[in-house]
Parts: C-alpha cells; sequence; structure tokens
C-alpha cells in the first residue's frame, strides 16, 4: 500500500541518483570551460607569438644586408628586438614571466635564383608558456606553444632596372683589369640578380668603334660599329636562364661583356646620360632605377671635344658628370647609383679640360666618383682581384633592409 511514508523514501532515493549525475556533469562542464577558456586563451597567445616571431625573423632578415660581409651577430640582435623576450617590441601578453624562449639560425639559399655566398636565410623558433585557469585543477598548470618563421634577404624579390657603364679605356689593359672586370659581372654581379624580375642592360666608355672586330655578336644594337653608340645592350631579362640560374652565354648582355676591348679616352659624363636615357625610355613604371659605373681613372675628354667645344663634357668632365648624377639622383628621377674606382690609385690621373690642363675648381677622381655615387655606394678598389667580391657586395646592397618571409 503506498503511503506518505512510503512516498517519502521513494523521493529520498532519488535524491541520493540525481547527487552523482549533477556531480558529472559539474566536471564535463568544467570541462568545457577549460577548453573554452584555457584552449581558447593559448589560441590566442598563439596567433600573437607568430606575429611576433614574423616580425623577428624579418628584422634580421633586413639587418644581414646592412652590413658586408652580412652580420649574423646584429641578425640575432634584431631578432631579439622585434620578437617576445626581454623588452622586446612584439612580447605576447598573458604568458608566464620568463618563459619566452627564442632560437635564431641561418642558412645560404638560392631564393628566386639569388645565389648566395654568405647567409641569407634566417630562421626564427620562439615559444611561451600560457597559464590556464580551469585545467591546472586537473593537473595541466600551463600549456607550451611555439611558432616558426622563416625569412630571407637578399632573395631577388625586389625587381630593378639596372644599366651597367663600363670603363674600357685604354688604361684597363694594365693590371688584368678587363679579365677581372669581366670575371666580376658574370661571377659576382650578375648570378645575384633575378632574371624573372631584374632587367639589365648595358653601356661603355667610350664607344667601340671599331667595325671589323673578330668579336662582333647579334646585339640588337651591335657592339662593333661604325657609328658611336655608349648603350651597346638596352634593358634584357634574357642573361640568365631562370631554371639553373646559370648564365645564357649566347645573350647579347653577356657575349658583348665577354666582346669588351680596351680602348680610348674616359668620358663619364655622355655615358652617364646615355644610360639614364635607356633607364627612361625602356625603363618600366614603379621600378627602381640603377646605374653602376665602373672607371679606373679620372674622366678627361668628352665625345666630340676635338670640335674644339665649350661644353662642360669638355672644360669639366668630373663636374659635369657630377652635375649629371646629382640630377639623376634627386626627385622625381630617383635612380640609385653605384661607383666603382678600379685599380691603384697612383693610376687615377687627373680630372682634366679636354685641352690638359686641371679641372676648374680641381676636383680628384676619387672625390668626383664619391659625388657621383648615391650615399654610401662608393666602393673605391684598388686591387683588381677584388672586383667579384665587390659585385657581389653591391648585388646584395641593392636587397639591403629588404627582406620577406618565405616559410
Amino acid at each position: 500500500m503506498f503511503t506518505p511514508e512510503t512516498a517519502r523514501r521513494s523521493l529520498a532515493d532519488e535524491r541520493g541518483q540525481t547527487l552523482p549525475i549533477i556531480v558529472a556533469f559539474m566536471v564535463v562542464l568544467l570541462l568545457f570551460c577549460a577548453l573554452v577558456i584555457d584552449v581558447g586563451n593559448a589560441w590566442r597567445a598563439r596567433e600573437a607569438l607568430q606575429a611576433s616571431t614574423d616580425a623577428a625573423a624579418t628584422a634580421a632578415a633586413g639587418t644581414l644586408t646592412l652590413t658586408y660581409p652580412p652580420s649574423n651577430a646584429n641578425a640575432v640582435a634584431a631578432a631579439a628586438k622585434y620578437g617576445d623576450g626581454g623588452s622586446a617590441l612584439n612580447q605576447v601578453k598573458g604568458i608566464v614571466n620568463g618563459s619566452a624562449t627564442q632560437n635564431v639560425s641561418f642558412s645560404c639559399k638560392i631564393w628566386a635564383h639569388y645565389t648566395c655566398t654568405y647567409d641569407n636565410t634566417v630562421d626564427v623558433t620562439q615559444s611561451v608558456k600560457v597559464p590556464t585557469y580551469f585545467l591546472g585543477l586537473i593537473g595541466i598548470p600551463t600549456i607550451t606553444i611555439s611558432t616558426h618563421a622563416e625569412a630571407c634577404s637578399p632573395c631577388g624579390e625586389i625587381p630593378l632596372d639596372i644599366m651597367l657603364v663600363m670603363d674600357r679605356t685604354g688604361s684597363m689593359n694594365s693590371y688584368n683589369k678587363e679579365v677581372d672586370l669581366k670575371a666580376g659581372l658574370n661571377q659576382g654581379f650578375l648570378p645575384g640578380l633575378d632574371p624573372t624580375v631584374d632587367k639589365v642592360g648595358l653601356a661603355v666608355l667610350p664607344p667601340n668603334t671599331t667595325p671589323n672586330d673578330t668579336c662582333n655578336v647579334s646585339s640588337s644594337i651591335g657592339y662593333m660599329i661604325p657609328n658611336p653608340t655608349y648603350v651597346i645592350d638596352p634593358l634584357e631579362f634574357g642573361y640568365l636562364d631562370p631554371t639553373s640560374g646559370q648564365l645564357i652565354q649566347s645573350d647579347p648582355l653577356v657575349s658583348d661583356i665577354n666582346c669588351i676591348r680596351p680602348g680610348g679616352q674616359t668620358d663619364y659624363a655622355d655615358a652617364l646620360q646615355a644610360a639614364f636615357n635607356e633607364l627612361k625610355n625602356d625603363g618600366r613604371t614603379g621600378v627602381q632605377k640603377v646605374i653602376v659605373l665602373l672607371s679606373d681613372g679620372a674622366a678627361n675628354i668628352g665625345q666630340y671635344c676635338q670640335r674644339g667645344t665649350t661644353s662642360p663634357d669638355c672644360t669639366q668632365p668630373c663636374h659635369d658628370a657630377v652635375n649629371l648624377a646629382n640630377t639623376y639622383k634627386a626627385p622625381p628621377n630617383n635612380v640609385l647609383i653605384y661607383t666603382i674606382l678600379y685599380g691603384p690609385a697612383n693610376a687615377y690621373g687627373t680630372c682634366n679640360s679636354w685641352t690638359g690642363s686641371l679641372e676648374q675648381p680641381s676636383i680628384s677622381p676619387q672625390t668626383a666618383m664619391q659625388q657621383i655615387a648615391s650615399p654610401g655606394n662608393y666602393y673605391p678598389d684598388p686591387n683588381p682581384a677584388n672586383l667579384t667580391n665587390i659585385f657581389q657586395q653591391i648585388s646584395a646592397d641593392m636587397a639591403a633592409g629588404t627582406s620577406r618571409l618565405v616559410q
């Protein structure tokens, strides 16, 4: 018989069975809270840490090319500054104090056909510990997260329009300079460029006017021609095989570099003007324009000075080149100019007018080449054997301070 006492006992039994269910439900709810809050907090920290690691890798890679040879120590310092540890600029909030670690490693890799001599790739790994709230109740006080980023510099990522202006005067026959010039361009400069984005052209000073030279090649303009032309190869991409990274020997630019013959006198200004006109006429909109000028001595004559002209390139050949370069470097042209004064200093000569008298006001070839160059881009090179290294340095310097993430 169902009595009030029986009802009371039945309810008590049900309450005893419900309590474990409620406890189990609370445990499950606690675990879900742990997953939502603790794991979500760890995910937030990971996203912030990845951004910090990306910044550290990019800064480190960009710092590599601010000096030559690259300084790994400076890159490590940059990674520390822009990473997560200590007083770094990109610290992750809400992590265990002192738990941040950073590891930086370096390697030399080919990126977009850029062939490196020194380290050009930086790998940064950062780790932190994120404190937990609910998971700590079950013995998991922290969650360790780790992120990785890889950046390179230089790695061929900046499109360039480059005009080489190479001295081929008679004095280049001495000290093995002509041979070293060709080796420097073929081994040090061109392999450091990306033939898919970097266009290169060639001008010589003075122009070669010998039509019967046996080293004639199939340049679209022509190197050995009866009419003076400074630009013997217009801007082009075909100098390097984009698959193998090897020079294409049949390409007009490469062929003409190998065909350069010494002869004639030094004329900076006309060659610079011809190179600038080629950049202006055939260069691409929005692409950095570059002139690389190499000479082994002072400018001493203009192309048409035998006519008795009073033009600046005849009366002040060094000053005239400096003035032209200043115009090219200034807005809106913004041309980046590198200069190399090549060979022993006792062979540079003096900056003379076409009559043989010293320029007025007087100026040395060292000063002229330094003033022609953009700030920091003048390379005195008294030892011809160093030229390949100089060209490698210039090729790397074009991308100095720039880097990109690759992983």
